[in-house]
């Protein structure tokens, strides 16, 4: 896996991170506008989901999250509920859900990426991270591998929990993890 495909996994798992800060902080949202004559917003993201409301052309809305091609949505209405939509028929800003990164973590990324023995990292829930080994890294490297990243991981952004770290085989998940290490 490329470098940036790495980088672009690992965005997902910061995603994950950000729920514990935004407790503090208000969820970010972008405003996007309906392109399509009429749009169906659905209740999960999915065209077997319900449909609980209908868009029309240059309707704005909130965009703030994504799943797949669905996009997550707000405030089309004034109901207060929200919805998903195919992301084909809106017009969302450049920077719709581009991360915003600070040195720590552009610097753990980094370490992340150039490792080699990772094709993917995420974070599953609060403080776990899941990991798939490339290809060319022997299994038996498993635990010293998710202890290594999971403890950077850790020590980078001054965690005060424990974080579990869990790694799969190149193959994927169908075998079982390889390793389950917590640290500290």
């Amino acid at each position: 896996m490329t470098r940036y495909a790495i980088i672009g996994l690992i965005v997902s798992f910061l995603a994950l991170w950000a729920p514990g800060a935004a407790a503090q902080e208000p969820e970010k949202s972008w405003q996007g506008t309906v392109s399509a004559r009429s749009l169906n917003v659905r209740a999960g993201p999915s065209t077997g989901q319900e449909i609980v409301a209908r868009l029309k052309r240059g309707q704005k809305l909130e965009a703030f999250d994504e799943e797949g091609r669905w996009v997550h949505v707000r405030n089309f209405d004034s109901s207060g509920r929200s919805g998903w939509v195919s992301r084909a028929f809106l017009r969302l800003p450049e920077d719709f859900l581009a991360p915003a990164f600070g040195d720590i973590e552009n610097a753990f990324l980094e370490w992340v990426s150039e490792r080699g023995d990772l094709s993917e990292v995420s974070v599953e829930g609060d403080h776990h991270l899941s990991m798939v080994l490339s290809p060319s890294t022997p299994t038996a490297r498993a635990p010293f591998v998710a202890r290594e990243v999971a403890c950077d991981y850790r020590t980078r952004l001054e965690l005060d929990r424990t974080v579990e770290a869990t790694v799969w085989p190149a193959d994927g998940r169908s075998r079982g993890w390889l390793a389950q290490i917590t640290c500290p």
